[in-house]
């Protein structure tokens, strides 16, 4: 599991954002999933790599980051 940041120091600053992350989804997720995300999140992985530490496939990653309203980092 990995460990949540409280001051979450992600890529991205949540009050830019034009809609807010769906964190309630996010939670609903299992937690490999919720893992991925996070360090995607973090700008520690790709969207790739999350999908390997997810164990599924790239499309489906990508489509929960965007249900999840998590911007896309380039």
């Amino acid at each position: 599991m990995v460990q949540k940041s409280d001051t979450k120091q992600y890529w991205f600053n949540e009050k830019d954002l034009i809609k807010p992350i769906d964190w309630e989804y996010i939670k609903s997720l299992p937690e490999a999933i919720q893992d991925a995300l996070e360090l995607y999140m973090r700008g520690d992985i790709s969207i790739g790599k999350a999908s390997e530490i997810a164990r599924i496939p790239y499309r489906e990653i990508d489509s929960i980051r965007a249900k999840a309203k998590i911007p896309y980092h380039i």
